[in-house]
């Protein structure tokens, strides 16, 4: 007798980034015999790691992963997460919940000698306000902060595909209440990083999911939406983590392009390739 399935579901990007599309993830269940199998559909174009936890009563989880993470391919149908063997003929009771966040989790590896472009137009330049681990709010992560005002055209640093784009708010403040009000775009790149363009203008993108981009191309319109004290452009590149992600410094061409450096916070970089 199939017992009472109760589920929670928790997503969890970073503070500015948003809440996960739960729409285009959908965790099931089905009987095959004695067991029930769990599934899960993915429809977003990219992987993405579910974090699933089991609470059993007559049942064993017979296939579980090791750190209870597994792995769904982007754009997939009922991919077997787990399978629940029946102990014995008495009723059995199940209960589930599960994060979910795009890319891999148990991902450690990357390109770090990848060569990023600065995120706007040729011939610009920018003040860095606030560099990797600044003391603002930028605090254990490697992200920047470039003083851009409003309506600045803002390009891809590096080729890859879009996973993510929100685009809907239309305020900032400089309270929690704003944390998850930010509108951005993340790119996925062929390394399995990320990269978080945010507080961009209200309907400021200008890709769609899905989208591949090339580094250069116009992505979205620079703003002052979500967690901001003014405007600005919040850039950083991450590996994906269940409770927080891992962000990463990222070495950027500068000048003419023949040189290259890590941003400094307090700088100004202009963009001449």
């Amino acid at each position: 007798m199939l017992g009472t399935r109760i589920f929670i579901l928790t997503f969890l990007l970073s503070v500015g980034i948003g809440a996960f599309p739960q729409s285009n993830l959908r965790i099931f269940a089905e009987k095959e015999g004695d067991n029930t199998v769990l599934y899960a559909d993915n429809m977003e174009v990219c992987m993405i790691s579910v974090y699933l936890t089991l609470s059993l009563d007559n049942l064993n989880a017979m296939d579980e992963a090791p750190d209870k993470t597994y792995l769904v391919p982007a754009s997939t149908n009922r991919f077997r997460l787990v399978t629940l063997g029946r102990a014995n003929r008495k009723r059995t009771r199940y209960a589930y919940n599960y994060m979910a966040v795009f890319g891999d989790v148990r991902q450690t590896g990357y390109d770090r000698n990848y060569l990023y472009d600065l995120p706007f137009a040729r011939g610009r330049q920018y003040r860095v306000e606030q560099g990797y681990r600044g003391s603002f709010s930028h605090q254990g992560e490697n992200s920047l902060d470039f003083n851009m005002r409003e309506g600045t055209e803002v390009r891809a640093a590096r080729s890859g595909r879009v996973i993510a784009v929100v685009q809907r708010f239309n305020g900032n403040c400089w309270s929690d209440a704003c944390k998850s009000m930010a509108n951005y775009v993340l790119v996925y790149h062929s390394d399995g990083t990320i990269a978080d363009y945010s507080h961009l203008q209200y309907n400021g993108a200008r890709v769609m999911i899905g989208d591949s981009v090339v580094k250069g191309q116009l992505i979205a319109i620079s703003g002052n939406t979500g967690y901001t004290r003014g405007p600005h452009l919040h850039f950083d590149c991450y590996l994906p983590g269940i409770e927080s992600k891992r962000t990463l410094a990222t070495r950027f061409r500068t000048g003419r392009g023949t040189t290259s450096a890590f941003l400094q916070e307090g700088r100004t970089y202009r963009k001449g390739y």
